[in-house]
């Protein structure tokens, strides 16, 4: 296991702040501060967000390469979320969904990333019928992205949702989702704080998913209601309980501190460290 940090809390507490000129501005200046909190404490792991994704082409595109390219740090990549949805009914947002990942993974490939964190969107809120074809229409969805030429070598991570996203949110639906995608070449990212508001098991879910489990990300919370991303150690999650059960199954791969803002992030390494 090795520790690392997500540019989240800087893009989050930038944005708030409103220390932008413009997004590209925000999304540059919050990921070149993330690498550099994680050079000055010896951090080796950064998971670049890139939400807002402003970088897929041009000049801007050039600069976040070459800022990265810049840094020895091993830099994985958390793909757009906001306004992406690929287990939607809509087939047109679906396939855009599709699109904007293939470009993302594109992406990694030029920065030498090798794990690729996705989200599958929002299951249908209103009819609860609809939520299998929510499913099907996942499926679909990650299987073109897969089959795309960009994800050779890439280690693309499907994360576990929080209640309110209505898909992928406990062990037994994970598990099902994952039979109906049936490809080898997809893994696991899996969130402490999304799986504890479904209240799910850690030790049946590790059980289950273990051997697809490439990325971990650790983020506290107070409430089955809320996704807060609080400093670590001050919220309800239970961590020991957590690293007990990774640690029986011999987790090797990275543990990304995901926070809302950067103010917590030294507290929360300190923190963590004592379960390592």
């Amino acid at each position: 296991m090795e520790l690392g940090i997500s540019s989240l809390g800087h893009i989050i507490e930038y944005g708030l702040n409103k220390q932008y000129n413009s997004l590209t501005d925000l999304f540059i200046k919050a990921t070149e501060d993330s690498l550099n909190f994680a050079e000055e404490t010896d951090i080796n792991i950064v998971e670049l967000v890139i939400d807002p994704p402003v970088v897929f082409n041009g000049d801007e595109r050039k600069k976040f390469i070459n800022l990265v390219k810049s840094y020895s740090l091993t830099t994985q990549i958390h793909g757009p979320f906001i306004n992406v949805n690929l287990c939607t009914h809509n087939h047109i947002i679906a396939n855009a969904s599709v699109n904007c990942y293939i470009k993302t993974a594109s992406l990694c490939q030029e920065i030498n990333s090798k794990i690729f964190t996705i989200h599958p969107g929002l299951g249908n809120f209103l009819i609860n019928s609809i939520l299998d074809y929510n499913k099907i229409q996942l499926a679909n969805s990650v299987n073109k992205l897969l089959k795309s030429n960009h994800t050779s070598g890439l280690n693309i991570c499907l994360e576990n949702m929080p209640q309110n996203c209505n898909i992928m949110l406990d062990e037994n639906d994970i598990e099902d989702i994952f039979k109906k995608i049936n490809n080898k070449d997809l893994y696991f990212t899996y969130d402490t704080s999304h799986f504890y508001t479904v209240d799910g098991n850690v030790s049946i879910l590790w059980d289950k998913m273990h051997k697809k489990i490439k990325n971990i990300h650790l983020v506290d919370n107070f409430s089955r209601d809320s996704d807060t991303h609080p400093p670590l150690g001050t919220g309800k999650v239970d961590f020991a309980e957590i690293f007990d059960v990774i640690k029986s199954y011999n987790y090797q791969g990275p543990l990304i501190i995901e926070l809302s803002s950067i103010k917590e992030l030294s507290q929360s390494i300190t923190f963590i460290n004592k379960f390592l």
